[in-house]
């Protein structure tokens, strides 16, 4: 018997239900969806999940479509965990960050039970899925324009290393790695406790994306048959854009500020030097190009709200050679 929340699943079981997280201002108890495939067979335990930021909505129908079409437990070994709204508060506020505290919850694992609101559910979650799961697949999303990629970490264990690059590979988006500047990421937390776990970056917040939705779906699937945990050959995976070698990306942000023209095409290769991004004031003044500080692949213009950046927004990822690891 697999036991999380409201759900209580004997082996081949698939069953939907609730994990209490917190409460609200009214004294309501405060869930958060979650579903369980439990297999006839034993084995691992695989944690998908998404959400944590409120406009990232297409890990819901990923995880839908999987359990209603596509994941029979009588051919499970192990367990599946679906979890594709972590967030609730910034989902029905349609923001990236927990608009009671105004934190960016994936800053913030493993939580604190002294914290505010996102560390406190972030703690729950941390306790009730993330502990109880052997590998995670993070499901986040990049505004367009944008291709479709997915982080590994560099830190913890070679052998976690090695396992979260072999999922990532089945899963079948080009590769990055996840560089050191963010602190707080759930997947970073999951790593450090000896957990393999990818982050795929899906295209498109607060919409759902069709090629989102299909790549996800088989990617998860291809995952899961690379772990073992369903029969079958991993199924390609056919991209627009695709690089076989594993790079390093760095986000490339504004100085100054201003209405942001896109120079560069997603995907396409730049040369160091190369103009990515122009900034105008409001009458036309430049006042600022964004320049590739080196060779590489652009991969997103991931800005988050109006096509225009203030002092220190987001203006691209950049992809360039890995440093030898």
């Amino acid at each position: 018997m697999f036991k999380i929340g409201s759900i209580e699943a004997a082996p081949g079981a698939s069953l939907t239900g609730t994990l209490a997280v917190a409460f609200g201002m009214d004294g309501r108890e405060i869930t958060i969806p979650i579903a369980v495939v439990n297999g006839r067979e034993p084995g691992p335990v695989l944690l998908v999940e998404g959400g944590l930021h409120g406009i990232e909505i297409v890990t819901i129908d990923i995880c839908r479509r999987l359990l209603q079409e596509h994941l029979d437990p009588a051919a499970v070994k192990g367990t599946i965990i679906l979890a594709p709204q972590l967030n609730p508060w910034a989902f029905h506020a349609s923001t990236r960050v927990t608009p009671h505290d105004f934190q960016d919850m994936n800053r913030v694992f493993p939580g604190a039970d002294g914290g505010t609101l996102s560390h406190k559910v972030a703690r729950v979650i941390t306790q009730e899925l993330l502990d109880r799961a052997d590998y995670v697949i993070d499901c986040h999303s990049c505004n367009p324009p944008s291709i479709h990629f997915t982080i590994v970490g560099e830190d913890g264990d070679p052998d976690v290393r090695e396992t979260s690059i072999r999922m990532a590979r089945a899963f079948g988006y080009p590769i990055l790695n996840a560089g050191t500047a963010h602190k707080g990421t759930l997947r970073g937390y999951c790593v450090s406790r000896g957990k393999p776990s990818i982050t795929p970056e899906f295209v498109f917040s607060r919409r759902l994306d069709e090629t989102s939705i299909r790549t996800g779906v088989v990617g998860i699937l291809n995952v899961l048959k690379s772990l073992k945990m369903l029969p079958g050959e991993v199924e390609a995976t056919t991209m627009d854009v695709f690089f076989e070698d594993i790079m390093d990306y760095t986000t490339l942000s504004a100085r100054k500020g201003g209405i942001c023209s896109f120079t560069a095409a997603c995907g396409e290769p730049v040369v160091k030097g190369d103009t990515l991004a122009i900034l105008r004031d409001i009458w036309g003044t430049e006042m600022e190009r964004i320049l590739a500080p080196e060779s590489g692949i652009l991969l997103a213009y991931p800005l988050q709200a109006n096509q225009a950046a203030a002092t220190g927004d987001k203006i691209a990822y950049l992809a360039f050679k890995a440093a030898p690891h």
